[in-house]
């Protein structure tokens, strides 16, 4: 018989393998590796959740080929120093979307790999987040009038009357950014692995809400679109970065929410169901950043304000993958996380 057939319903898998308003397409414990991979092509109800990442995965795996190595983003070569930044990004799209699928797609090894896949999913999404904090920090970050000094201290002076020199608390932004976004990240992901508890009772709600204070770090594009005339002299950043946070607030509504499901338990099980919802509009919203970061891009090769260092972006990204590899490491050694 074909395997489709020896998909179970709810009430035949262990209930850490259940998910919320889902009964049935599930596949049995304990899958080989092999049958894991020939499940993509099977009405399962993980098979959309793995074709909604890897298809944007292979998008976005040409569209960093294209600027990076056959000089999609100027005559510069795929190692000058102004890249670098690129590259970190790259990297965190790329991984967040590659551990996502492969998450999806072996979850069923055993429970213990499960765990261990979704940990480093979690670890992957926070590793993308400061990522996107690097190439902030160099293609857009550099060019607000809020983070700079004279443009800062004219305003206050002009909307309060107030004499401020503001360049000690934007040097200490500069200074901070990174450093803060790390700890973030190593936060958040540390959260989210306890998420996964069962004295969790909001676990959906919980990881949405940790994986969206990261976003944060991007208040200073926002406050810019307020304080200054952002649309007029930045429209691609202005339309790209707000258009971007509407898709979020899409894909958060659906995976808190869980919602077609919730609605009609059982119809939405193989196609349709929230999480994949969440996967598109999680892509559309990368797909929006990726713009503005290589219009970014194309204007601070133009006339860079400050030269990336290997330990400025590099040797942050080893960091924090030593730090994420230490909280996955601890999570998967604690047996009962209550």
């Amino acid at each position: 018989p074909p395997r489709s057939a020896a998909l179970l319903r709810w009430d035949e898998v262990p209930e850490d393998f259940v998910e919320c308003f889902i009964l049935s397409g599930y596949r049995r414990l304990h899958c080989s590796a092999q049958e894991c991979l020939a499940s993509v092509l099977q009405p399962t109800n993980e098979t959309l959740n793995f074709w909604t990442h890897f298809i944007p995965l292979l998008l976005f795996l040409s569209r960093f080929g294209q600027l990076l190595l056959l000089r999609g983003a100027g005559d510069v070569p795929f190692h000058h120093p102004a890249l670098l930044p690129l590259w970190c990004y790259a990297s965190g799209v790329l991984l967040t979307f590659a551990m996502s699928c492969t998450a999806h797609l072996f979850s069923c090894l055993s429970p213990r790999l499960r765990a261990a896949f979704f940990y480093l999913d979690y670890a992957s999404i926070s590793y993308y987040g400061f990522a996107s904090t690097v190439a902030y920090s160099y293609y857009l970050l550099p060019g607000l009038s809020l983070l700079d000094a004279g443009a800062m201290s004219h305003y206050v002076q002009q909307q309060l009357g107030w004499q401020l020199d503001c360049s000690l608390p934007i040097a200490a932004y500069r200074a901070l950014v990174l450093p803060v976004a790390l700890a973030l990240a190593v936060g958040c992901t540390a959260a989210c692995c306890r998420s996964r508890a069962a004295c969790c009772a909001y676990p959906f709600a919980v990881r949405t809400f940790v994986f969206a204070m990261p976003l944060s770090m991007a208040c200073p594009i926002m406050l810019e679109s307020l304080l200054f005339d952002l649309r007029t002299r930045n429209p691609t950043l202005f339309v790209y970065f707000y258009r971007r946070y509407c898709w979020l607030l899409v894909a958060a509504f659906f995976n808190v929410s869980k919602i077609p499901e919730r609605i009609q338990p059982g119809l939405f099980d193989i196609v349709g169901h929230s999480h994949q919802l969440f996967h598109i509009f999680t892509f559309l919203s990368i797909y929006d950043q990726v713009h503005y970061v290589e219009d970014g891009l194309a204007e601070f090769l133009k006339a860079p304000l400050a030269a990336p260092t290997y330990l400025g972006t590099v040797g942050y990204m080893l960091l924090l993958m030593l730090c994420l590899a230490a909280v996955v490491r601890r999570f998967l050694n604690v047996a009962d996380l209550c």
